[in-house]
């Protein structure tokens, strides 16, 4: 399989997710405090991409150190109508564009580079086939405009929105810079006759095999939220037990499922707690004088969405709604989200240990247990 699938076919199911819920100058968008870098073009898309780095950098700062590392991953194209804005290109990119115009080394103007309608998504490949791909062995993460997402997901209504499903198309860049995930994915994960388009499958032709995750997730839920710490263990326990029951009845004919499962729980599971995470920021900017703001932008709805993040409500349920086609999303959102509850700290080791699925952060956890030594 190409690894650029292991990317895109998550964008397809985020995609059936969102639809669940839901004076012009460059350094308006830096309310306060935020600076800007680059040198880009005064516009509107620039405007929205630099809100989302400046997001990008506020997140990692409350949220995962090292996503902000850099101020951006690399190569990102934003679509808009008939171009492609072509963010921080490197060298590889520069050389497989056609008809493009450079404005400065972070900012290249181009036609369409492909005829998709829709992009919200990171892509890669490792095929030979797509060498003359921009993707190629080089992650590029790729964008519609706010307007041509609100024509696919019409409850994606605002920027501030659009960002969120950025920034977890970010993430999903940061984990390819990262030598150990990639080569995991190159070498191990994108060799295996089975994948994600697998995993959703299971769960559309099986219904007890989604009962099971939906099952195994509504523990994890009922775990987040327990305040007796005997009896949270005693839940981790039941997911765990719960878990190793489904992968052994399913592992004899699928004997990469576990392997694989474990693999997007981490990928996108990771991204949506980072899209989430993201949520929080955007919440400390409502009815706040200093927030950033993008001027001129009619899709900008001065935060107003995040004023309660409530994931009983249906603008927000679907993050933890274990569905068919996204449990694997679902599943590792809620691991990670109980992991911080146990304050265990397992962001330093996840990408560089691809190989160690996170529920084994709490199989570590209940080991040390007194009744487990």
């Amino acid at each position: 399989m190409k690894i650029k699938l292991l990317i895109i076919a998550g964008v397809c199911i985020l995609t059936t997710a969102c639809q669940n819920q839901k004076n012009d100058s460059q350094t308006s968008i830096e309310s306060s405090k935020s600076e800007n870098h680059f040198d880009l073009p005064d516009s509107l898309s620039t405007r929205r991409i630099s809100f989302v780095l400046n997001l990008k950098k506020s997140v990692a700062e409350n949220t995962w150190s090292d996503f902000g590392a850099k101020n951006n991953e690399g190569t990102l194209i934003y679509f808009n109508e008939d171009r492609a804005e072509v963010f921080f290109p490197d060298s590889s990119v520069i050389n497989k564009l056609h008809n493009s115009k450079k404005y400065s080394d972070n900012y290249w103007l181009s036609g369409r580079t492909d005829s998709i309608p829709y992009h919200m998504e990171v892509m890669i490949s490792f095929n030979e086939k797509d060498s003359s791909e921009l993707f190629f062995k080089n992650p590029v993460e790729q964008y519609s405009s706010v307007e041509e997402i609100g024509k696919y997901i019409p409850s994606v209504e605002s920027t501030e929105m659009w960002s969120t499903m950025v920034i977890h198309e970010m993430f999903h860049h940061y984990q390819y810079n990262n030598k150990n995930y990639r080569k995991y994915a190159n070498s191990v994960i994108g060799i295996l006759p089975f994948d994600s388009r697998n995993l959703v499958a299971l769960c559309q032709e099986d219904e007890q095999f989604l009962t099971l995750i939906q099952n195994e997730n509504k523990i994890l839920m009922k775990a987040i939220s327990e305040g007796n710490k005997d009896n949270r263990d005693s839940l981790i326990t039941s997911f765990l037990g719960q878990r190793e029951k489904r992968i052994t009845k399913y592992g004899s004919e699928h004997p990469h499922l576990e392997q694989v499962e474990n693999y997007y729980v981490i990928q996108e599971g990771s991204a949506r707690y980072i899209e989430y995470r993201s949520m929080f920021i955007l919440k400390s900017y409502f009815n706040n004088t200093d927030a950033p703001t993008i001027l001129n932008d009619p899709k900008f709805k001065s935060f107003s969405e995040f004023e309660e993040i409530d994931l009983e409500n249906s603008a927000f349920n679907y993050l933890v709604y274990a569905g068919p086609t996204d449990y694997h999303y679902t599943i590792g959102f809620n691991i990670m989200r109980l992991l911080d509850e146990l304050k265990i700290e397992y962001k330093e080791d996840l990408l560089n240990n691809p190989e160690k699925g996170l529920h084994q952060y709490l199989e570590d956890y209940i080991n040390t247990l007194p009744d487990n030594s």
